[in-house]
C-alpha cells in the first residue's frame, strides 16, 4: 500500500497576482516541499486563478481577505470582522480541499487581521507544525489609514498585532501545535520583541532572505559585457524610486556621464498590469536609443534570469520613500545583494540616509551612499543621485565586505530553511514540547 504524503498548506490571502513579492516567495517553497515529498497546497486569493502562470498547487480560497482598506483593519472592530471573514473562508476550503489532516501550516507576509483569522482557525484543527515568518512590522498600515494620524494608526496596528499574537499563542497551546516564529531581519525581530514577551512567545531568530537568498548565478558576465548600474527593478507601486531613476536618465541625456561611471551601462526594469504613462515611456525609449548603454526591460522576467541581470550590477539606486519604508523591508535589496554575494563580488547602493533600508544594507556589509544635498534631491532632479552614484563607484572596494549577518541572510535559502525546520520538528519534536515554548499567555 502506497504511503500517503503528509499535507502542507501555505496560507497566503494576500497573494492575488503572480507579479511581485508573493510569487517570488511562494514558487521556491512549492518546489522545495514538493520535491521533499510533501502534498503541498497554496491557499490564496481566488483572483489568482485567472492568471495564466498561476501555480498548479493553487487553491482559490480567499476573497476580500487581502490587503484591504487599512481603515478597517487598523481599528479593533474592523480587524475582528475581517479576521472572522478569513476564518470562515479557511473553514470552507478546509472542508473541500482533501480529507487528510494538515501536518504543517506555513504563512508569511500576514497583517494582524490575517494572523488573527489564521489563529482562530488553528484553534479548531488537529495538532500540526506551524511556521510563520513575520515580514510586516507590527505597526504596519500600508500608508492607507486615511483620516488617522500616522502615529495613532501605527499604535492601533501594533495593539492589534499583540492581540493576534496572543490568539496564536492560545491556539497553539490549546491544540498542541508546534510553533516556529521567525523574522526576515534583526530589525523586525527587535520591533516584535516586546509583543512576544507580552504574549509568551519566543523567536526562532532571523531566517535567510525570503527572495534572492542562496541564489545560483550561472557565471560572471563576459568580459565584453559592461557592468551595469541598477536604476529600477519592480512593479508600478509608488515609493520604489521610479521617479528618481527616470530623473537620473534625464540627467544623463542632458549632460555628460561622470568620469567615475564611464564604462558602466544602465539597467531599468518595470512591469505591471497598467501601462506606463506616455511621458515616462517616451523618456525610456529616448534613453534606450541614445548611446548610454541602457538595458530596458518592460516585461516579466523569470527569477533565474533576473538574478543574472542583477549579478552584473555593482551599483544600485535604491531611492525608496523614507516614510513608506521607514520600518519596511525590501526584497529588491536582498535579491540584488544576494546576486552579488553569490559571486563574492562587492556592491554599493545609493538611497536616502537613516531609514530601514540604509541600516539593513550597512548591516549586510554593503556600502551605502546618500546624496550630499538630500534636501534638494527632488524626484525631478537627477543630478544629486547621479553624483551619489559616482561617489559610490569611486569608493567601490575591489573585494566584498559582507558581514557574517549578511552572509547568513544572503547565502542561505529561505525555502530550504523552512523545509529543514519542518523536517526537524517531524523527526525530533513531540507535540508536548510546544508547551515549553510559551511562557505566558
Amino acid at each position: 500500500m502506497e504511503q500517503r504524503r503528509p499535507r502542507l498548506v501555505i496560507v497566503d490571502p494576500g497573494y492575488a497576482s503572480t507579479v511581485g513579492h508573493h510569487g517570488e516567495v511562494n514558487r521556491p517553497l512549492l518546489e522545495r516541499f514538493g520535491l521533499a515529498g510533501w502534498q503541498v497546497a497554496l491557499w490564496a486569493d481566488v483572483a489568482l486563478e485567472a492568471e495564466p502562470t498561476a501555480p498548479p498547487e493553487l487553491v482559490g480560497a480567499f476573497s476580500g481577505c487581502g490587503y484591504e482598506d487599512p481603515r478597517l483593519w487598523c481599528e479593533l472592530g474592523g480587524m475582528v470582522l475581517l479576521a472572522r471573514r478569513l476564518e470562515q473562508q479557511l473553514a470552507l476550503v478546509a472542508g473541500q480541499d482533501g480529507t487528510e489532516p494538515v501536518k504543517a501550516w506555513l504563512a508569511h507576509s500576514l497583517l494582524p487581521f490575517q494572523l488573527l483569522g489564521l489563529a482562530r482557525h488553528l484553534a479548531g484543527v488537529p495538532a500540526a507544525q506551524v511556521l510563520l515568518s513575520l515580514m510586516f512590522e507590527p505597526g504596519e498600515t500600508l500608508e492607507g489609514a486615511k483620516g488617522l494620524d500616522p502615529l495613532q494608526a501605527s499604535d492601533l496596528a501594533t495593539a492589534n498585532s499583540r492581540i493576534a499574537l496572543a490568539a496564536l499563542a492560545r491556539a497553539c497551546r490549546q491544540q498542541g501545535h508546534r510553533l516556529t516564529l521567525a523574522f526576515p531581519s534583526r530589525q523586525q525581530e527587535v520591533l516584535y520583541a516586546p509583543l512576544l514577551a507580552a504574549t509568551g512567545l519566543a523567536s526562532a531568530g532571523v531566517h535567510p532572505a525570503v527572495v534572492g537568498g542562496g541564489c545560483q548565478v550561472a557565471a560572471e558576465a563576459a568580459a565584453e559585457d559592461p557592468p551595469l548600474v541598477l536604476l529600477h527593478w519592480g512593479d508600478h507601486k509608488p515609493g520604489k524610486g521610479r521617479p528618481e531613476a527616470l530623473a537620473v536618465l534625464r540627467a544623463l541625456l542632458e549632460g555628460a556621464v561622470p568620469a567615475e561611471l564611464s564604462g558602466y551601462g544602465w539597467l531599468f526594469h518595470v512591469h505591471g498590469h497598467q501601462p506606463l504613462p506616455e511621458a515616462e515611456l517616451g523618456l525610456l525609449r529616448r534613453a534606450e536609443a541614445a548611446d548610454l548603454g541602457l538595458v530596458l526591460l518592460l516585461e516579466p522576467v523569470a527569477s533565474a534570469t533576473m538574478i543574472q541581470w542583477l549579478a552584473r550590477c555593482p551599483l544600485a539606486l535604491l531611492v525608496y520613500d523614507p516614510q513608506r519604508y521607514r520600518k519596511r523591508s525590501s526584497g529588491m535589496l536582498w535579491q540584488w545583494a544576494a546576486a552579488r554575494a553569490a559571486l563574492e563580488r562587492p556592491a554599493a547602493a545609493c538611497g536616502h540616509e537613516g531609514g530601514w533600508l540604509a541600516q539593513e544594507a550597512e548591516a549586510l556589509g554593503l556600502s551605502w551612499q546618500g546624496p550630499e544635498l538630500a534636501a534638494e534631491a527632488a524626484p525631478g532632479d537627477g543630478g544629486p543621485w547621479l553624483a551619489a552614484l559616482a561617489t559610490a563607484a569611486a569608493g567601490l572596494e575591489s573585494e566584498p565586505s559582507w558581514s557574517p549577518y549578511g552572509r547568513s541572510l544572503l547565502l542561505g535559502n529561505f525555502s530550504q530553511w523552512c523545509e529543514a525546520h519542518q523536517q526537524h520538528h517531524e523527526a525530533d519534536c513531540p507535540s508536548e514540547e510546544f508547551s515549553g515554548r510559551i511562557h505566558r499567555v
